[in-house]
């Protein structure tokens, strides 16, 4: 028993108390001034403690209980409490401090104790109940005890197992145990049993302890994964040199194969060697939990094949079958190999490997090789040979290697040539070679015997004298040359030959520098000469009349084709337009002028002298609406730059206003009377 001074209130209980007495709807009860007097702990049973205490001057007392550690959580005035003397259903101050009793008793049983653990308590006097509590902090005792019997550890190897394993269970802390159930355990008494259940299954045991007669009951559930269901489908029997096999029937996936001549995923019946094999499939589920299939496999055996020496051959000779492989019965493939046959031609020179494959009863095949030579023919060149003219002599033909071969074709005999037994034309000549392996090659050479040429010139069509430059064409054969008056490097310039008959010449030498040549008069006939004289400028409300002179026909840029032509300023506006004559004459010769007509807005010009002062616009410029002073009745119209009519005003009065809708810009504005037609600029702004 301890005494102990008031505990240190922090803050918060400060602020918890002010709230609580502020808060109270009545009035906290009269604080004791005796504490307890007494405060005795003692051991009753395996989880049971009795405390014995002389009550001080308060109504009622309140303990607190905390395991292994002393009590630092207390009671707060106007606040009531559970009590609970089963250990742990009290109410909790924090830190595993509990309100195990609360009354006006001097003695008290707390049970549902853990054995071998200090238990300590704090006892307080308060009056009141609940709200109006009030607790006396100052003095309180203490008192602890270790509680009687023991605890139980319990723990497994693994909290879960797949079905046909085993997990090790070990318990610790009693003298004597009892497993249950106990038909999958090794034993029902043992500290340390092996669990085999078959599913999920929950193991209590039970301790004595030997001494105090004490008990302990600890449980531990173990779970049970079923195996997963794997499956190998059947292995179609391969040949010993069938190369790999991928393996894929193990289901479910994801799996691992093992068996001879496997690894990884592959297959090699080359590393299992010839008869029957035995695959697994072995495959885990996401509990590691892990079962396995089998199927077998059988390696077969492969055939013994030969295949004999192939004599030699030169690479243009004929195509011939294959003979050699044993068994027969195979099938030959390689190089220059189609349908059995060889073709030395198709595999060119060199030395091929030849291919004898042959399939027994079991579908296992072999393989033999032997190698094809294939001789190439001599390298074999004939010099290009110069042309000659009909009339050269007979001479020995050169240029063939390697030497000592024949030459042959037209023209040739004892490797000589002659141009008058051959004629003219182009002819193919050969010079042939064979070499020390019995293999041909020849080479042709082209030799030209050369006529001299047939030359032509067609007729040339009249030009005009300012069509310029035309290119001559019309000799044959094509390649010679044209010359004559105005002519240059095969370009006719009309200007320069000028009007008249000319004689042109064309002129064509062969490859062995026979030349021919033909005449064609060409003529030039002299161009048309219009004129629309100097540049003109009219008043826009005028015409202007434009004229070109005789000729066989006329085009006007305005798209008109008459000899004379009347412009004004309809569909074009004030402004300088250039209008373009083109004429022909009667040789069908054309040609063209050019004139400038200008279209003036005459501003300020009046038809009728001294009358200008007859209209008056104000204001001018406006942002608004133009008032109009001029003669009663005449016709007012107002235009745009371009001479676009945009308003018209017949028979006016003398005073009106216009303009309003006008956009900002420069205008014209017309007065017309019968005395008088007058101009003038409006500007908007």
């Amino acid at each position: 028993m301890k005494n102990k001074m008031a505990p240190r209130l922090t803050l918060l209980t400060v602020i918890a108390l002010m709230m609580v007495n502020f808060c109270m709807a009545v009035p906290i009860a009269t604080e004791p001034t005796l504490q307890t007097q007494t405060f005795i702990s003692t051991t009753i049973t395996c989880d049971e403690i009795n405390l014995n205490f002389t009550p001080g001057d308060g109504s009622r007392r309140l303990i607190i209980a905390r395991p292994n550690a002393a009590v630092n959580a207390f009671p707060v005035d106007a606040v009531g409490y559970t009590s609970g003397s089963l250990f742990g259903t009290g109410s909790n101050l924090g830190n595993n401090n509990y309100v195990v009793y609360s009354g006006t008793g001097s003695t008290a049983t707390i049970t549902g104790l853990a054995g071998g653990t200090d238990y300590h308590f704090a006892i307080f006097e308060y009056n009141g109940n609940g709200t109006n509590s009030n607790y006396l902090l100052t003095g309180y005792l203490e008192t602890d005890t270790i509680a009687a019997g023991f605890t139980m550890t319990i723990s497994s190897t693994s909290g879960d197992m797949c079905r046909g394993d085993s997990v090790t269970i070990q318990v610790h802390g009693a003298e004597t145990y009892s497993w249950s159930p106990s038909s999958t355990l090794s034993s029902s008494t043992d500290s340390v049993v092996i669990a085999k259940p078959t599913s999920t299954t929950n193991y209590t045991v039970t301790g004595q302890d030997g001494a105090t007669g004490c008990s302990d009951i600890k449980n531990i559930n173990i779970i049970v994964y079923q195996l997963p269901s794997v499956t190998l489908g059947n292995l179609t029997n391969r040949c010993i040199n069938g190369g790999t096999l991928t393996l894929t029937s193990g289901s479910p996936s994801g799996g691992a194969y093992s068996g001879d001549g496997v690894s990884g995923n592959q297959f090699n019946p080359l590393a299992a060697g010839d008869g029957a094999h035995t695959i697994t499939y072995t495959y885990s589920d996401i509990h590691s939990c892990t079962s396995s299939d089998q199927k077998s496999i059988t390696v077969l055996s492969k055939p013994v094949v030969t295949f004999s020496t192939l004599s030699e051959v030169c690479v243009d000779a004929t195509q011939f079958a294959l003979s050699g492989g044993n068994p027969t019965g195979g099938a030959y493939s390689g190089t220059g190999v189609s349908s059995g046959q060889f073709n030395p031609t198709a595999a060119g020179a060199g030395q091929f490997p030849i291919r004898y494959v042959y399939t027994n009863v079991s579908g296992c095949s072999d393989t033999a090789f032997t190698d094809q030579k294939v001789n190439a023919l001599p390298i074999v060149t004939f010099a290009n040979l110069q042309p000659v003219c009909l009339n050269a002599q007979q001479f020995n033909l050169t240029g063939g290697s390697p030497s000592g071969g024949t030459y042959s074709g037209t023209g040739v005999s004892s490797n000589q040539f002659s141009p008058l037994v051959s004629g003219a034309g182009t002819f193919s000549l050969s010079y042939s070679y064979t070499n020390s392996n019995g293999c041909t090659s020849e080479d042709t050479s082209d030799i030209v015997v050369h006529t001299l040429p047939s030359v032509s010139f067609s007729a040339l069509a009249a030009v005009c004298q300012n069509t310029g430059p035309v290119t001559l064409s019309g000799g044959s054969p094509s390649g010679g040359s044209y010359s004559g008056p105005g002519v240059g490097g095969g370009i006719f310039y009309s200007g320069i030959a000028g009007a008249g008959q000319h004689t042109i010449t064309y002129t064509y030498s062969n490859s062995n520098n026979c030349t021919n040549s033909a005449n064609q008069s060409l003529t030039v006939n002299p161009p048309p000469h219009p004129s629309l004289g100097p540049d003109v400028t009219v008043c826009m409300d005028n015409v202007a009349h434009l004229t070109a002179g005789t000729y066989s026909s006329y085009g006007w840029s305005t798209g008109q084709n008459s000899a004379a032509i009347n412009l004004d300023t309809t569909g074009r506006g004030v402004g300088t337009f250039q209008i373009i004559l083109a004429v022909t004459n009667n040789f069908g010769c054309a040609n063209r002028d050019t004139i400038l007509v200008t279209f003036d807005i005459c501003t300020g010009i009046s038809d009728i002298p001294n009358l200008s002062n007859q209209i008056i616009i104000f204001p001018n410029p406006s942002s608004g609406q133009f008032t109009v002073l001029s003669e009663e009745g005449s016709d007012i119209s107002i235009y745009d730059l371009k001479g676009s009519l945009l308003f018209v005003k017949k028979n006016a009065p003398a005073l009106f206003t216009t303009g309003e809708n006008l956009p900002v810009g420069t205008y014209i504005l017309k007065s017309v009377s019968k005395n008088q037609s007058i101009r003038k600029l409006i500007i908007k702004n």
